[in-house]
């Protein structure tokens, strides 16, 4: 029934998010933490290639995995572009198998609460295993301080005189036993006032406590675990960003 990371999200996440555009400052904060590491970086869920890109042009040894085709495909062509080249592997990451170890894993900007929360276990272990020894793991973490059910906001985005994109976006639920989050994302693809395609997801963010997050990582057997609040600036409660090493 629902379509995950296709064809109108990926073009309306290129419009909205394109290469070099700095969420909340994340690639400046990912950059700062990077560029003093030695070592080969993954950045996990990498998308269009809007922070990956960024990094390779500054030097920064990253490869990018995601389990989007679409959102993948549009990476290549970014990167094209860009004159860049790196390894994109396509996985789920739940179930990561690389044939090669990092010194870091970076998952910026939320994408940490996308994985289903019966799958963390197995994700946070591959994660592990994917580290060289005291490699690091950073990343986000949001909590959802704003979220009002049944709000519906509903945005246009053209793409030529005669078509464009339909975004309508519908908090659907909050969970509080769960800890989840849910929305209706619909894409409609318009020309000339009709609709030619629709693309319907249904969106769950999970979040986590601290001290929940510290415990899971702990037991899969992380240490010197540290956590900055809005990037280190301390000006967005709802931003976690944890740094976990592999000990």
């Amino acid at each position: 029934m629902f379509k995950e990371y296709g064809e109108l999200s990926t073009k309306l996440y290129e419009m909205t998010k394109p290469v070099g555009h700095s969420m909340n400052g994340d690639i400046e904060y990912y950059d700062e933490k990077l560029k003093n590491r030695e070592g080969s970086v993954l950045e996990a869920g990498v998308g269009t290639g809007r922070m990956l890109i960024p990094f390779l042009k500054k030097g920064i040894a990253v490869d990018g995995v995601d389990i989007s085709p679409e959102m993948l495909e549009q990476c290549k062509v970014n990167m094209r572009e860009h004159q860049v080249h790196t390894n994109l592997l396509q996985q789920d990451i739940t179930q990561l198998n690389l044939d090669r170890k990092y010194h870091t894993v970076i998952m910026p900007t939320g994408s940490f609460g996308l994985l289903p929360r019966n799958q963390i276990h197995a994700f946070l272990q591959n994660v592990y295993q994917h580290l060289e020894e005291d490699g690091q793991f950073i990343f986000d973490t949001l909590l959802p301080i704003d979220f009002k059910t049944g709000d519906i906001d509903i945005s246009h985005y053209p793409l030529t005189a005669d078509s464009g994109i339909l975004f309508t976006n519908t908090s659907k639920d909050i969970d509080w036993l769960e800890q989840k989050v849910s929305y209706i994302h619909k894409y409609e693809l318009v020309h000339k006032g009709a609709v030619e395609k629709t693309e319907i997801s249904h969106f769950i963010l999970h979040w986590y406590g601290r001290k929940e997050l510290e415990l899971l990582l702990e037991k899969m057997g992380f240490g010197n675990i540290d956590y900055e609040i809005g990037y280190g600036q301390d000006n967005d409660p709802s931003l976690i960003t944890f740094i976990a090493h592999k000990v």
